[in-house]
């Protein structure tokens, strides 16, 4: 079965829709000319012989690619399914790629009288939204991993052979912010580069050409680039991933460093906006006290833990920030994939998805679920299992369970 990869965004869904009910128990019909390949066992198309396609008791054909067998004069393609005349036999195969059933009688599933042509739905998974908002204070400049904090952290992030945003780039819209506060300027200072998939350019032409100076006004940044994130109008969680390195303070009093209150009113205000925030601690110098404070905030839990804890992400070296990076934004990677096509929702029991090969069940806490007649969910094992790496997902549904536009 051909299928796409996630890291490519799209999953390909096949109907495999098809007659000759019972050819794994007899040969019949023009099935019978292909001797024990007719039944044989299958999961896709590419499995059967030539002149076979799979149906839903194994490997069939529904009529003789030289022969003139299909009803209502329909064509026959070189797997063995008869489709409209105007399809060029059998609909996947045809430049239109829809189902276009034959004509006349027959015993065809899809209740038009012909045999059912191979439907193609293809699937995109919701793709987040990560606004990067990277502290660029001057304590930025300190020890840290065999370089500064400053070089680490951008070689985390940026380096184009192992980085965090070149190799997720097709699969996450990123922005950035650059944040600091210098006295006489306007505050809080920061250096945008707008969402955008495949941003990794955009993002490295301006945090490749900065550098630390100033204060830590955290709360007033988180504020400033809030309404970028409420702009953004695509599907998909919206995301706000902080690395600093010290205490916050405001834009109205940079010393000392009294601004953890502001900073945590910012990052519950962001979440009363659909936007969880993040916090990765670059060093040593952020308080465990501040990291859970922010991690509960930005995820909408009381700061006080009462309704449990988030994680937060303390980094003292590179392989750490790394670790962090990964694991926040393969979380919020979507387990929602949306078809272009639609399915009948009273059969999507009959239909049977795949993640890696292995079968998922169906309404199952650790399966799949149909949210609507174009939108599936992986939940609970399934989810987790694409939320990290490259992973196939690939369905089949029985003749009927696929709506014809």
């Amino acid at each position: 079965m051909r299928s796409l990869t996630l890291s490519a965004l799209a999953v390909a869904f096949f109907g495999l829709l098809g007659g000759c009910d019972g050819c794994s128990e007899q040969a019949v019909g023009p099935c019978a000319a292909y001797g024990e390949a007719c039944g044989q066992s299958c999961s896709a198309d590419s499995e059967c012989p030539a002149g076979l396609y799979c149906g839903d008791n194994g490997c069939t054909a529904d009529c003789l690619p030289d022969g003139n067998d299909c009803p209502g004069g329909g064509v026959c393609d070189s797997k063995g399914r008869c489709g409209d005349a105007q399809d060029g036999g059998g609909g996947a195969g045809g430049s239109s790629g829809q189902f276009m059933p034959t004509g006349g009688g027959g015993s065809g599933g899809d209740g038009a009288g012909g045999g059912c042509a191979d439907i193609t739905l293809t699937l995109a998974p919701t793709i987040p939204t990560v606004f990067l908002l990277i502290d660029q204070s001057g304590s930025m400049t300190e020890s840290f991993g065999g370089g500064t904090r400053w070089d680490v952290l951008y070689s985390t992030l940026m380096d184009p052979a192992t980085g965090i945003v070149p190799a997720l780039e097709g699969q996450v819209r990123f922005g950035l912010a650059l944040y600091t506060g210098q006295e006489g300027a306007t505050c809080p200072s920061t250096t945008q580069v707008s969402i955008a998939l495949n941003n990794y350019a955009a993002i490295d032409a301006v945090y490749g050409a900065a550098g630390p100076l100033g204060d830590t006004p955290t709360g007033d940044s988180i504020d400033a680039i809030v309404p970028v994130l409420t702009a953004v109008m695509e599907e998909g969680p919206k995301v706000i991933v902080l690395a600093t390195d010290g205490e916050p303070d405001t834009c109205e009093q940079p010393n000392p460093q009294n601004g953890q209150a502001e900073a945590i009113a910012a990052a519950q205000a962001a979440f009363g906006l659909a936007i969880t925030t993040y916090i990765i601690a670059v060093g040593n110098d952020v308080s465990i006290q501040h990291q859970q404070d922010m991690a509960n905030a930005g995820t909408g839990k009381p700061i006080d833990g009462s309704q449990g804890n988030s994680p937060y992400y303390p980094a003292g070296n590179q392989q750490a920030l790394v670790d962090a990076f990964n694991e926040i934004i393969n979380g919020v990677r979507s387990c929602v994939l949306t078809l272009n096509g639609a399915v009948d929702p009273a059969k999507a029991g009959e239909g049977k998805v795949f993640v890696d090969g292995s079968l998922v069940p169906f309404n199952d806490p650790n399966g799949w679920k149909l949210n609507s007649p174009t939108e599936i969910e992986l939940v609970g094992i399934a989810c987790e299992t694409i939320q990290t790496g490259e992973h196939t997902v690939t369905a089949t549904f029985p003749c009927g369970a696929v709506i014809p536009e």
